[in-house]
C-alpha cells in the first residue's frame, strides 16, 4: 500500500499508549497529556435517553487495557450486538484471543480484536459504532486523554453514536482511609483505596467532554476493588473470560479469583456515587472470596456496562456496582429489576 506517514504515526501512538497502560503498574502515562481545551461543543445534537438495543445492526466498541475491557467486549458480543470490537495492542492479541475463547478455542463470530496499529480499521469501526465503552483494570491507570480525544472525535464518529459508557470508581471516600490503604500495600495491590481519585475525576471529565462533542449521552458505571471475571468451574458461564484468566492471575495453589467467581455471582446497583469502601474489614476483604463492601465483580461490572445501553434511565446518570453472595448470575428479570430500581 501507499506509505502514509500520518497513519503510521497515529498507529504508533495508539500502540504506545495502550501498551504503556497495560505493561506498567504506575501508568504515569495517564498524566503525560494535558487534555485539549474544548471551546464550544460540536453541532451534533444530543439524543437524551437514547438506547442501544442489541440487534444484527448494532456496533459496540470497547477501549481500555486489562482484563475488564476484554471481558466487556466479550459480554457485548454474547449479548448479541451485531459487532463488538475492542482496540488492542498488537503484542497482546494472542493472550486476548485465549481470554475471549469460548469452548475449545473458538471465538464468538461477532467479536473482533482490532490491532491498534490498524488505524484504517479503527476509523472504519468508529464511523459505524452505536456505543463506545471505556475502562481500565488497574487501580492507577485511566485511558489517556490523547486516546479519548482520538476516539471521540466528531470528524471520525458518525451520527450513529448514541451512548458512551465509562467505568470509573467509587470516589465518595466513604469506607476508605487507613485500613483500605494498608490492605492494598499488604495484601492486594489492586484494592481500590481512592488514592487515585483525582485521575479518575479527570478521566470522567475528559470522556464527558468527548461525548458532548459527539452529541452522545454519557453513563458512568462505578466500581470498587475488581475481583474475578471468568467462567468459573468447568466453564459454567462461557460468556465470561476463559479459564486462562485463572492461570494468569494465580498466586497460590488455588486462585482466590476462581473461588470468588464461584461464590459471588450476585450483583447490586445503587444510583449515584454512594457505594462504600471496605472500611475496617479491608484486610479481610482484600483477597476475600465472599461478599464484602467495597468489592465489585468484573463480571457484574461488565454486564452492567453493556446492559445499561438498553435502558433510558441510565442515560446521563452514574451508578455503582457491588456484590451479592450467590452461585448463580442474575436472571434477565433480575437485571431488569436492578435497573428499574435506579
Amino acid at each position: 500500500g501507499e506509505h502514509n506517514p500520518t497513519a503510521n504515526m497515529l498507529s504508533a501512538i495508539l500502540c504506545l499508549l495502550l501498551l504503556s497502560g497495560s505493561a506498567r503498574r504506575d501508568s504515569s502515562y495517564a498524566h503525560a497529556f494535558t487534555p485539549a481545551r474544548v471551546g464550544s461543543p460540536s453541532v451534533k445534537s444530543v439524543r437524551l435517553g437514547a438506547t442501544v438495543t442489541p440487534s444484527s445492526e448494532t456496533v459496540v466498541g470497547t477501549i481500555g487495557n486489562g482484563y475488564l475491557p476484554t471481558l466487556v467486549a466479550k459480554v457485548a458480543a454474547h449479548r448479541q450486538h451485531g459487532k463488538s470490537w475492542i482496540l488492542c495492542p498488537s503484542a497482546e492479541i494472542e493472550v486476548m484471543q485465549e481470554l475471549v475463547a469460548m469452548d475449545g478455542n473458538t471465538m464468538l463470530p461477532n467479536l473482533e480484536l482490532v490491532p491498534a496499529s490498524d488505524t484504517d480499521r479503527v476509523e472504519e469501526l468508529l464511523g459505524e459504532s452505536d456505543a463506545l465503552l471505556f475502562g481500565t483494570d488497574d487501580v492507577e491507570s485511566v485511558v489517556a486523554p490523547a486516546i479519548i480525544d482520538y476516539m471521540l472525535d466528531p470528524e471520525k464518529i458518525s451520527n450513529k453514536l448514541k451512548r458512551v459508557v465509562v467505568m470509573s470508581r467509587n470516589l465518595s471516600g466513604k469506607g476508605m482511609g487507613f485500613f483500605a490503604s494498608a490492605s492494598r500495600t499488604a495484601a492486594n495491590a489492586q484494592v481500590w483505596d481512592n488514592s487515585a481519585k483525582s485521575s479518575f475525576q479527570l478521566f470522567e471529565d475528559n470522556v464527558r467532554r468527548g461525548a458532548d462533542r459527539c452529541g452522545a449521552d454519557l453513563t458512568i458505571v462505578r466500581s470498587g476493588t475488581l475481583k474475578g471475571g471468568a467462567s468459573g468451574e468447568d466453564m459454567k458461564y462461557p460468556q465470561y473470560l476463559s479459564e486462562k484468566f485463572y492461570e494468569l492471575t494465580k498466586a497460590d495453589i488455588v486462585t482466590w479469583q476462581l473461588l470468588f467467581d464461584c461464590n459471588v455471582r450476585g450483583v447490586k446497583l445503587a444510583k449515584g456515587d454512594v457505594m462504600p469502601g471496605p472500611g475496617v474489614k479491608a484486610v479481610f476483604a482484600a483477597t476475600g472470596v465472599d461478599e464484602h463492601e467495597g468489592d465489585s465483580s468484573r463480571c457484574g461490572v461488565a454486564e452492567a456496562m453493556v446492559r445499561c445501553l438498553e435502558y433510558e434511565m441510565t442515560s446521563g446518570e452514574d451508578f455503582g456496582v457491588a456484590t451479592v453472595a450467590s452461585r448463580e448470575i442474575p436472571t434477565e428479570e433480575e437485571w431488569n429489576n436492578l435497573f428499574s430500581s435506579l
